[in-house]
């Protein structure tokens, strides 16, 4: 069992047209499409899946994350297929933060289906999980992500100059956060 009593696995979070859900071995040829796209993981610190080899590595960090309770991530399920993913990680339960990642496979983007499945992870974050702080670490350049989240109500917090060291130089990071009194229907 880990740390929040979740027996196994995470549970599944419902929604009307899509779901999260856990992510299984039979996951990982969407996990290699979705993450082993360079134009989907260039804003994200993971490296491209450009193998089977890797896809299982992936996964089972997901597991390891379960297991320690410092990640949860879940499979975004929509018409019977697994077409990204959203994640809490850093989960600190002292300090009652985490915080928030998504993915989603290019042929899904325009579709909102992200506009749908984050406030899912939302409220069982802010509900189940009883967390009072959300935080998101966004490349300036991802600007559908940073649309996403003002649109959901985070607010910009700072710019961190030079965070993270790519391939073509250093990159600055755009955090922001979301108060669990700031989402709809918690206090």
């Amino acid at each position: 069992m880990n740390p929040d009593g979740f027996e196994g696995r995470l549970p599944e979070i419902p929604g009307d047209s899509l779901h999260l859900r856990w992510l299984e071995p039979a996951d990982l040829p969407a996990l290699r499409a979705i993450f082993g796209d360079p134009e989907i993981v260039r804003f994200m610190a993971v490296s491209c899946l450009h193998t089977d080899a890797n896809a299982e590595a992936f996964l089972l960090s997901i597991l390891e994350g379960f297991i320690s309770g410092n990640l949860y991530q879940w499979g975004v399920e929509f018409q019977g297929e697994i077409v990204g993913t959203c994640t809490l990680a850093q989960i600190d339960r002292d300090n009652r933060r985490a915080e928030l990642g998504f993915a989603l496979a290019r042929s899904f983007h325009g579709r909102g289906l992200m506009g749908r499945a984050v406030p899912l992870l939302l409220d069982f974050a802010f509900g189940r999980l009883g967390l009072h702080r959300i935080e998101a670490d966004v490349d300036p350049r991802n600007l559908a992500s940073l649309k996403l989240l003002e649109k959901l109500g985070f607010r910009h917090e700072g710019v961190l100059r030079d965070r993270w060291l790519e391939a073509d130089g250093f990159q600055d990071s755009v955090m922001l956060g979301l108060l669990r009194r700031e989402w709809r229907g918690h206090d």
